[in-house]
């Protein structure tokens, strides 16, 4: 991945796994429910050392983040719960540390390939994998 850049919408997930790091890491099955019924939207940019990443949830909720390589910030999840990100460049990917309330750290690994970005969660021994069509 050259840069991390551009507008994807989720096109396929592994729903069942990630429904479990999400329970894994506290949040109510209410709100995983209504997780699984969207089909949210992701835009990445960058201006100099900042990213922005835009979550679009498609049911009118918006989350933006803005990070710099290799720097722990402090944001607050779609669902609501406090966590502490790090954000890394491995090779092509970025990789992202969400260090959660409750000790546990759920790792985002994301990759362009072609016209696509693959998302390859872990918490643990859990592991799920989500595609956004770019847009």
């Amino acid at each position: 991945m050259a840069e991390l850049s551009g507008k994807f919408q989720l096109s396929d997930a592994d729903e069942e796994n990630f429904d479990k790091i999400m329970a894994e890491v506290g949040v109510p099955e209410e709100k995983r429910a209504r997780g699984r019924a969207l089909r949210p939207t992701i835009q990445f940019s960058r201006n100099g050392d900042d990213y922005t990443m835009l979550y679009i949830t498609g049911d009118g909720r918006e989350l933006s983040h803005v990070f710099q390589l290799d720097v722990e910030r402090e944001e607050t999840t779609m669902d609501g719960r406090k966590v502490k990100s790090t954000y890394k460049r491995n090779g092509k990917n970025i990789v992202q540390h969400e260090k959660q309330e409750n000790g546990k750290v759920i790792v985002y690994d994301r990759e362009i390939i072609g016209e696509e970005l693959h998302v390859k969660i872990s918490c643990g021994d859990l592991k799920a994998h989500r595609i956004f069509k770019k847009l």
